[in-house]
């Protein structure tokens, strides 16, 4: 694979430095042209050469993401609460879901919203929707923001890192094989993940009794 759309992006990027990783970690949480995996690997790799400080680039792009996530959070939020149930209700029937679920739904976000908004941030496409969703359903906004924090941390540096140690350790060639092989791997990983997690909730007591 000779063309490499990441590399290219990137070699645009580096002529504005530390203020074009923010531009761009914000603007992926609204144009998602490229995935974010891939710009983060390049980073990192971009860190590896000397293009800019490896914690400073870290920072750059959780800053721009974060930005994003409150932007979406907050225009959301706008809505307020009877607009928002309203277009929340739309949104479920288009998947055949009464209103007594989304109830149920809205409720259980709001007991378990710091882990859902930690771990939504780490799933590919529905990381960028987590925050319209929190707003939708009338999430608290400071614990939102922070699980979120954490979680956009989490996945920055994740693939910041695998990227400044994929430029040290291994010939990475072409950027986005390297996005693509390791978003495979992200994938894999939270597929297993799950798995063990619908098997260890069908083995408590009681549960059974729960989903009827």
């Amino acid at each position: 694979m000779d063309f490499d759309p990441v590399a290219a992006i990137m070699a645009w990027i580096g002529a504005y430095g530390l203020v074009g990783l923010f531009a761009i970690a914000l603007a992926e949480r609204f144009v998602p042209v490229i995935p974010s995996y891939g710009l983060l690997l390049a980073i990192g790799i971009g860190a590896a050469d000397e293009a800019w400080p490896l914690l400073a680039g870290f920072l750059a792009t959780v800053a721009g993401s974060m930005f994003g996530c409150a932007a979406l959070f907050y225009s959301f939020r706008l809505l307020g609460t009877v607009r928002s149930a309203r277009l929340l209700n739309r949104a479920c029937r288009i998947f055949g879901m009464s209103a007594d679920r989304v109830e149920h739904r809205t409720a259980s976000f709001r007991r378990n919203q710091t882990t859902l908004a930690f771990a939504l941030q780490l799933v590919p496409t529905v990381r960028l929707f987590a925050p319209a969703f929190a707003a939708l359903f009338r999430g608290n906004s400071s614990g939102f923001m922070v699980a979120s924090a954490a979680g956009v941390a989490v996945w920055n540096g994740l693939f910041i890192g695998l990227g400044y140690y994929a430029s040290h350790s291994i010939e990475t060639g072409n950027i986005t094989v390297l996005a693509l092989a390791a978003l495979g791997g992200l994938l894999l990983a939270e597929a297993i993940l799950f798995w063990l997690a619908r098997r260890v909730r069908s083995r408590r007591p009681g549960a059974a009794l729960c989903e009827t």
